[in-house]
């Protein structure tokens, strides 16, 4: 080994070995990942149902008394302007989805809600999802 080659610069070397190794390994953000969602088929028994894209629940025979007229997203939030009224927002993320209430949320027709990464999809109470993509 070199005599100038000091324990530092070896230590620089591998760092930087490590970090593009981990770059090179880690999933690139245009997989889907796929979520598990419990959704109960009879009074006991629960099944476990992958799906990557959000479902809408069922649709109410009322007009939905919410309507989304703004929308702001950001990695890790996304904020709405709501007109009407509605209990709780359910935002659609790849990582997962996240209920919030509107109580808690925000209030004046704005709300904020932390993702746990960018939003696809959002629903107000049992309307149907607006898609975000």
């Amino acid at each position: 080994m070199d005599k100038n080659l000091n324990p530092l610069r070896l230590i620089i070397a591998l760092g930087l070995i490590v970090y593009l190794g981990w770059l090179l390994l880690k999933p690139s953000p245009s997989e889907a990942l796929v979520v598990q969602e419990t959704t109960p088929t009879s009074s006991s028994a629960k099944t476990a149902l992958p799906t990557a894209i959000p479902t809408p629940e069922a649709a109410p025979a009322l007009p939905c008394p919410g309507n989304i007229e703004q929308v702001t997203l950001s990695n890790y939030e996304i904020r709405l302007k709501i007109s009407g009224s509605a209990e709780r927002i359910l935002v659609y993320t790849d990582q997962g989805n996240v209920t919030a209430s509107t109580l808690e949320a925000g209030s004046a027709g704005e709300y904020r809600v932390r993702t746990p990464g960018p939003a696809t999809a959002v629903q107000l109470d049992n309307c149907e999802p607006l898609n975000l993509r």
